[in-house]
């Protein structure tokens, strides 16, 4: 019998710690921290960085509005070919989701270089600040070619996670 309770007591002791492990959300990033894009397909010189801050914004345009804070992705991305060189894309996107909950996509836009490089590639950034969700580690940040007028998104070009996110 008390072999059987000492095998019993031991095997619990052993699982508390998988269960809370299990039972433990993701953990939260630091803010203001940034995250380095890698390539998610084979394009030469091509990074990006994600930006991750919170920011206080006001209800309204009234200096007296009270103020809300907000989650914010900032996207710059480098060195990436046409959108069309992924097929039927026009633009690219940004994305930040936390997977199997929630994710949010906005709009980049082409930065005009005053002297573009003759080697190719050019710069796209964008932001969303409208975010009230916390962002974990596990959140994941891309870039996307877009097609606008179709809504259709392509396969990410970068990406990263905010597993590795530096304040």
């Amino acid at each position: 019998m008390m072999a059987l309770l000492r095998s019993l007591t031991i095997s619990l002791v052993l699982m508390l710690p998988a269960a809370a492990t299990q039972a433990q959300p993701a953990a939260q990033v630091p803010y203001p921290c940034s995250v380095v894009l890698h390539p998610a397909q084979d394009i030469p010189n091509a990074r990006g960085t994600a930006l991750i801050a919170k920011v206080k914004k006001p209800y309204t345009e009234d200096p007296a509005s009270p103020v809300r804070e907000r989650q914010s992705v900032g996207i710059y991305a480098d060195w990436l070919p046409a959108p069309a060189s992924f097929g039927d894309y026009d633009q690219f996107e940004g994305i930040a989701r936390i997977p199997g909950q929630i994710s949010w996509r906005f709009t980049m836009h082409q930065v005009q270089e005053d002297t573009p490089s003759w080697f190719g590639g050019s710069p796209w950034a964008g932001k969303f600040d409208e975010i009230s969700s916390e962002l974990t580690v596990n959140t994941l940040v891309e870039v996307r070619p877009f097609n606008s007028k179709t809504k259709k998104a392509g396969q990410a070009v970068l990406q990263g996670t905010l597993q590795r996110c530096r304040g």
